[in-house]
Order: structure tokens, then C-alpha cells, then sequence
């Protein structure tokens, strides 16, 4: 018999699908991030980071009722944010549109809560809780990226514990400061990029850009190390070999919720101020100053003696940085250390590009003072079998800059409450009347007792016309936003309206004594009582309430015959 041949073996032909998982699967394993996989890390403990957050909250609210209600050293950018957030629930009507643009949203969204009920705010009770939370939100995640770092039970204590007694960090943790809200996501996010590298768990990246996008409408400075921690994510994934698709897409997976919101926000400053860009241009803090007036030489000075004196473990730590990330291939403390830089040039350039009105102030160190924590726990996980003796220097260092930095706000030249708040700690008297470096004054006996006179005398909805943006502070300790007809009420083309000509719609006028109110400049002659149409009803050095006759006609000139019976001086 002849031998049949036999018939070539074809090869399998694979559907599409097979051929896109067969490639799927070849393309993970030679990711150098894990991917639908947890990795090993540190075990999780929430009552210890219960512990920390409580801990620290509950000092920063007891210290910060003290220092704000007892010494009455207290920021007035607060209390306007209180108040728009009061406006929030019970201005008349209630509007979400009391955040405005001058603010990033999420500065007073985020503890609009505080104003749900209005006792809370009106006794200032809010204000400490307004940054004692975000603080507390700090101590938690730094504990755990010091876990991470594998630092021991007791240094943990000690670095959080320098750390919270550091006067400056103690004063704006309990004088419920914006710095916080912002700082709190900065150092989330911090916290994911450090677990990422450590655990190359790409889902910590995600976090980190969720906590990002945050911070971004809580503080547009967290812009900046947003950015640069993009750049971090790209360069560190390229050093370890990733390929052009896993840096490409873990950098875009991080960015798009901060790109997402700022995109958002663009565009509403665009479709309801016809301004894109108003959210960067209008950006401002109360009490500031000229930035304009520095020169070049003078931010240089001005710099150092931020770092100097607000943050003075930076002049250490910041080299430190640099010499691991070079000396060791240690990409990520290379990248701590120019995350730190930024930090400390940020405040100069600032003033240069004229982002801000109070660029040098030394509330500016706050960054500086964090990132050097956080790049001094990345130096001593990198020293491996001397961990312990470089977390000792890092502690020992944040304990000596302590009282200097304490010595330093009572003289330091460009500040807010500084000087205040070390003159209550050292002699606990009341900051009430005292003045600031700048000779602002301190404390808010003016706007409880306008307040006051207000609730026990006026009952009557939308019967006071005023200036919101001078008079925030009388209206909050009211707890009665609903008394007045302010600029957030109908929007400012109404409300100057109505200002025009108040008669027979409100009957009460409240002036802030200052330049910049616009029913001052509308009534020249009222803040001073001169004017024979507008009746003096009370007055402070800060702020006159004045009546409105019925028949009042400021462009004729004419009224009733003023009255000054009854008026309370």
C-alpha cells in the first residue's frame, strides 16, 4: 500500500478578542506598576489615625477657643468666609452664589457646614473649627507616611508633636486660616505619591490626583505642586524603565480631575463675569500688601528671611535632599527637594507676577515649614539602618526652631497676626484694641457691639441696606443675614439701585466707616453724621447705622426734619 500524505497542521486561528488579551496580558507584564493587585504594604490602623486626628483637633478647636474668643486675635479673611457661608443657608434668599470669585470656592464650601447653625458662628465658635479640622487632616496623613517610612511608635509622637507646637503652625491651625483647607489635600496627595513609590500601587497615583483636584479650588498655590508632581510621576515611571504608553497614561490618569475642575471653574468665570481668567487675576488676601513694592533684590531678602525664620529646618533639609536624589539614584527625594524649592521661591514669584497682595507675609512659610517635614521623613526612610538617628536630628532640629520662630513673629516685618498672637501667649492679655505691625487693629468689639444693637432693636427682614464686602463682620455676629440687603442678595446692578434711592425699601442704612464702602462713597457726608437727611441711630469708630426717612431724595436733597431722639452713640 502507498502511504497517504498527511495534511499540514494548520495553526489555530485566534478571534480578535484572543489576540487582544493575549496582548493585554504580555503589555502587564512589563508594567512596573501593579495593576488589579494589592501589594504589600503597611497594615492599616484606623484607630490610631482616629487617635492622631482627634488628638490634634480637639487641641487645636480647645487652644483655638481661647486664643480667638478669650485674646480676640482673630482674622478678619475668616470672618468673611463665615459670613458667606452663613449667606449660604440663611441669607434672604439663600444663595449658593455667596462664594463669589474673589475666593477659590472650595476655601468656604468646605466649611459652610460650620454655618447651618447660626449660633455656632455668630459666638466664633467656628472659627478655629474652621482650620482645627483640616490641621488635624495634616497630622493624620503625615503619621502615615511616616509609618511608611518605617519610623518607630515614638518618633512618630515627637515629629507630630514638634510639628504642632511650631508657633506658626500652631496659630494658623487654631485661627481658622484658608492656608489649611488647601494644605490638608496637598499633603493627602503628598502621602499617595510616597505610598505609590514605595508600593508601585498605581492606584495611590489616583488618589493623589482625586486629592489634588481639591486642593486646587481650595488653594490655587496647590496649583503649582500639582504640576510639578506630573512632572514627578513621568520622570520617576520613565527612570524606572516604564514604556512611552504607562508614563503617558498614569500622568493623564492623575491629571484629569484637577484639569477637569479648573476647566470647570474657567468657564464659569467665563459665562457669569464674561472673565475666564478671573479666578487667577481677582485672587486676593485682606490685610495685605503692594507686592509691587519689591524689587528684585528685595525678594531675594525677603525670601531668605521667610525660610530663616519661618521655616528654618528647610536650610537643612533641602540639601539633604538634593545630595540623597543625587548620591543615591534616590528619584523621589530628588523630586522632594525641588518640590521644596518651589515652596520657597513660590512666595517671590508671586510678588513678581503679581498674583497676590500679601506675597512675603510670613504665613508664607506654611508650605515651606510641611514640605520640610515631609522631604526630612523621605530622608530618614532612605537611611535605611539609621533611621532612628535621623528622625532624632529632624525632631531635635523642629524643636529648636520653636522658640526661634516664636522670637521671630514678634518683630518680623511683614506679617498679619503674628505679633499678636505672641504677645497673648506671653503675657495672656486680651489683644482686644491692640494694633498689628501694619497698625491695623485688632479684635472685633466694633462689629459685636453694631451686632448687638442690631438684633435687640431690628427684627425686620431685608430692612438694612449694605456693603457686604465692608460689613461681613457685623452681619456674621448677627447670625441674621436675612436683615439685610446686601450685594449678594439680587447682585450688585440691583443692589447700587436700590442704593440710589433706599426710601421705601429699606429703613436702616450700614456704613463701614473706611474708604472703600460703597454706600460711604454713594453718602459721603453720612459716615460722619453731617449729613441732614440720614439720622444717625448708632455708631462705632468702625461702623454707623443710620435711618432712611420715607421721604428721602438724595438727588433733590429733601427729607423730613432729622431727628436725633433716641439715637444711642
Amino acid at each position: 500500500m502507498t502511504a497517504t500524505p498527511e495534511a499540514p497542521v494548520e495553526a489555530p486561528v485566534l478571534d480578535a478578542a484572543a489576540v487582544h488579551i493575549r496582548a493585554s496580558q504580555e503589555r502587564k507584564a512589563t508594567l512596573v506598576q501593579s495593576i488589579h493587585q494589592r501589594t504589600s504594604d503597611i497594615t492599616r490602623r484606623p484607630w490610631e489615625s482616629l487617635a492622631v486626628f482627634v488628638g490634634f483637633t480637639g487641641f487645636y478647636i480647645w487652644f483655638g477657643y481661647w486664643l480667638v474668643v478669650k485674646m480676640h486675635v482673630v482674622g478678619f479673611e475668616t470672618l468673611d468666609r463665615l459670613d458667606r457661608a452663613l449667606m449660604i443657608w440663611h441669607n434672604d434668599p439663600a444663595k449658593l452664589s455667596a462664594l463669589g470669585f474673589d475666593y477659590p470656592p472650595l476655601a468656604t464650601l468646605l466649611i459652610s457646614p460650620l454655618a447651618i447653625f447660626p449660633g455656632v458662628t455668630s459666638s466664633l465658635v467656628a472659627v478655629p473649627l474652621a482650620s482645627a479640622v483640616f490641621a488635624g487632616i495634616v497630622m493624620v496623613a503625615l503619621n502615615t507616611m511616616m509609618r511608611r517610612a518605617q519610623l518607630l511608635a515614638p518618633l512618630r509622637v515627637a515629629v507630630l508633636v514638634a510639628l504642632g507646637l511650631n508657633p506658626l503652625f500652631l496659630l494658623y491651625a487654631a485661627d481658622g486660616a484658608r492656608q489649611f483647607v488647601w494644605l490638608a489635600f496637598v499633603v493627602v496627595a503628598m502621602g499617595g505619591i510616597v505610598a505609590w513609590y514605595i508600593t508601585a500601587d498605581v492606584r495611590y497615583v489616583m488618589l493623589s490626583g482625586l486629592a489634588f483636584s481639591v486642593a486646587a479650588l481650595a488653594g490655587y498655590s496647590s496649583l503649582l505642586w500639582f504640576v510639578l508632581t506630573a512632572l514627578m510621576i513621568g520622570a520617576i515611571l520613565a527612570k524606572l524603565g516604564a514604556d512611552g504608553v504607562e508614563v503617558e497614561g498614569t500622568t493623564i490618569g492623575f491629571a484629569v480631575p484637577t484639569a477637569y475642575v479648573i476647566a470647570l471653574w474657567t468657564v464659569f468665570n467665563l459665562i457669569l463675569l464674561a472673565k475666564p481668567l478671573y479666578w487667577i487675576t481677582s485672587a486676593s488676601d485682606a490685610g495685605g500688601i503692594d507686592p509691587g513694592s519689591f524689587t528684585g533684590v528685595e525678594l531675594v531678602q525677603a525670601t531668605g528671611s521667610l525660610v530663616l525664620y519661618g521655616a528654618p529646618i528647610a536650610i537643612v533639609v533641602l540639601p539633604a535632599l538634593i545630595f540623597v536624589g543625587v548620591a543615591r539614584s534616590n528619584p523621589l527625594a530628588l523630586w522632594l527637594g525641588i518640590l521644596l524649592g518651589a515652596a520657597v521661591v513660590s512666595p517671590a514669584l508671586s510678588a513678581a507676577l503679581h498674583l497676590t497682595d500679601s506675597p512675603m507675609q510670613l504665613r508664607n512659610a506654611l508650605p515651606i515649614l510641611v514640605f520640610s517635614v515631609i522631604g526630612g521623613i523621605w530622608i530618614a526612610r532612605s537611611a535605611e539602618t539609621n533611621n532612628a538617628i535621623v528622625s532624632a536630628v529632624l525632631i531635635v532640629l523642629m524643636l529648636v526652631s520653636i522658640p526661634w520662630t516664636f522670637q521671630a513673629m514678634k518683630s518680623y516685618r511683614y506679617q498679619n497676626l503674628e505679633s499678636n498672637f505672641a504677645a497673648a501667649l506671653s503675657t495672656r492679655d486680651s489683644q482686644e484694641g491692640a494694633k498689628t505691625l501694619s497698625g491695623a487693629t485688632v479684635g472685633t468689639v466694633d462689629e459685636q457691639a453694631t451686632a448687638d444693637y442690631i438684633t435687640a432693636n431690628i427684627a425686620d427682614k431685608n430692612s438694612i441696606l449694605t456693603d457686604n464686602s465692608q460689613t461681613y463682620a457685623v452681619i456674621l455676629l448677627t447670625g441674621r443675614p436675612d436683615l439685610f440687603v446686601d450685594r449678594v442678595d439680587k447682585s450688585d446692578g440691583p443692589w447700587k439701585d436700590i442704593a440710589a434711592s433706599p426710601a421705601g425699601v429699606v429703613d436702616y442704612l450700614l456704613i463701614a466707616t473706611g474708604d472703600n464702602d460703597l454706600l460711604g462713597q454713594q453718602y459721603p457726608h453720612a459716615a460722619d453724621g453731617s449729613d441732614p437727611c440720614l439720622m444717625v441711630i448708632y455708631r462705632t469708630d468702625r461702623y454707623v447705622l443710620l435711618g432712611v426717612p420715607a421721604d428721602f431724595d438724595p438727588d433733590g436733597g429733601t427729607c423730613a426734619a432729622a431727628s436725633t431722639d433716641g439715637a444711642a452713640q
